[in-house]
C-alpha cells in the first residue's frame, strides 16, 4: 500500500509503503494512479518522483566533482580553492541543467486533464531525461577512479573517504535515530532513484526475515548495469579495465571489483565498521555479473550476522 509521508528525521516526504509495495517503482505507482483517475495521488507522486530521481543525480554529480577536485590537487598540485573552483566549473552545466522539469510540467498538465495517453508519454520522457545521463555518470565515475588507481589503488580509497561526508555521511546522518523500516525506506528509495531492475524503472525486491530485511536488485541500476549491461535496451556491459588488481579490505579482499562498486564496501562496511563497530548496511557482493546484488538492513545492528565482518577486515564485537 502506498504511503507517501513526511518524515521528521529526513525533513522531507518519502515513501513509507508496506513491504508488499515499497519495492515497486514510483514510475509504476504513478502510472497506475493516473490511469485509474486518482488525480491528487498522481500529482503528489509526480512531484515525489522527480525528487527521487534528482536526489540520485545530485549524488552522482557531487561524487564526480569531488573526484575531479582530487585529481586536480594530486596531478596539477593546485591548492584546494583552485581545485574546487575548477571542478565546479567543469561540472556546472551538469548541476544546473533542469533535468525532468519540462516533462514534469507536461505530465502534471495531462494528469489534470485526465489524459492518460499524454501523461504516459510525458512520464516516459521524464524518466529518459535521467536514465541516459545516469548511466553515463556511473561509467564516468568508474573511469575517473580507474585513472586514480593507475598511480596507486590507495588513491581510490583516499578520494572516496574525502567525499564520504558530502554524500553518504549527509544522507545517513540520522540513520541511528531511524526505525529499521525507515532505514529500509531510505535504502529502497535510493535504488529506485538509481533505476534498478530489469525494466530500469526502479523495481527493487524486498522481503523480511526474522532478524533483518533483505533488499535485492536484479540488476542494481548503477554497478549492476555497468557490469551486466542494460536489460531494458539490450546495451552490453560497459567495456572497461576499471577494476582493482590488488586485494584490499575495502574491496572485500577481492580483485576484479569495478571501482564504482568499491564504494559499497567502503561506505557501508569498511568505514562504518571501524567507526561504529559494525557495518552500516552490509551486502553480498559477487563477481558474477549476472547475479542480483543483495543488501541487508538489520533490525538490531548489534546482531548483524558474523559472516559480514571478516569480508572487510572487521571483527565482530564480543
Amino acid at each position: 500500500m502506498l504511503k507517501l509521508e513526511y518524515n521528521d528525521k529526513l525533513g522531507r516526504v518519502i515513501r513509507m509503503d508496506d513491504v508488499d509495495t515499497i519495492g515497486r517503482s514510483t514510475y509504476a505507482m504513478l502510472e497506475d494512479a493516473f490511469t485509474t483517475g486518482r488525480t491528487e495521488e498522481a500529482l503528489a507522486l509526480s512531484d515525489y518522483y522527480l525528487k527521487e530521481l534528482c536526489i540520485m543525480h545530485d549524488i552522482l554529480m557531487t561524487w564526480a566533482q569531488d573526484i575531479i577536485r582530487f585529481m586536480i590537487v594530486r596531478d596539477a598540485h593546485a591548492a584546494q580553492p583552485t581545485a574546487q573552483a575548477l571542478s565546479a566549473a567543469i561540472c556546472k552545466a551538469w548541476r544546473d541543467f533542469e533535468f525532468g522539469v519540462a516533462p514534469l510540467r507536461r505530465l502534471q498538465a495531462a494528469i489534470r486533464d485526465g489524459d492518460a495517453s499524454r501523461a504516459s508519454a510525458a512520464l516516459e520522457r521524464l524518466w529518459l531525461e535521467f536514465k541516459i545521463p545516469h548511466d553515463v555518470l556511473v561509467a564516468w565515475i568508474n573511469e575517473m577512479l580507474n585513472y586514480l588507481s593507475k598511480t596507486t589503488e590507495q588513491h581510490v580509497l583516499d578520494s572516496i573517504l574525502e567525499t564520504h561526508q558530502s554524500i553518504w555521511g549527509d544522507r545517513y546522518a540520522t540513520w541511528d535515530q531511524m526505525t529499521p523500516w525507515e532505514k529500509v525506506a531510505l535504502t529502497v528509495e535510493g535504488m529506485r532513484g538509481h533505476l534498478s531492475g530489469a525494466s530500469r524503472k526502479g523495481d527493487v525486491i524486498v522481503r523480511e526475515e526474522e532478524d533483518r530485511f533483505v533488499i535485492a536488485f536484479d540488476p542494481c541500476g548503477t554497478g549492476g548495469v555497468l557490469r551486466r549491461g542494460d536489460p531494458e535496451t539490450g546495451r552490453p556491459a560497459y567495456r572497461t579495465d576499471g577494476v582493482n588488481r590488488e586485494p584490499h579490505d575495502w574491496t572485500w579482499g577481492k580483485v576484479g571489483v569495478h571501482w564504482y562498486c568499491s564504494h559499497c564496501a567502503i561506505a557501508m562496511e569498511w568505514l562504518p565498521g571501524r567507526r561504529r563497530g559494525h557495518p552500516l548496511r552490509p551486502l553480498d557482493h559477487t563477481l558474477d555479473h549476472q547475479a542480483p546484488c543483495v543488501w541487508y538492513v538489520y533490525k538490531d545492528e548489534s546482531q548483524t550476522r558474523a559472516y559480514h565482518y571478516p569480508r572487510t577486515g572487521l571483527v565482530k564485537p564480543a
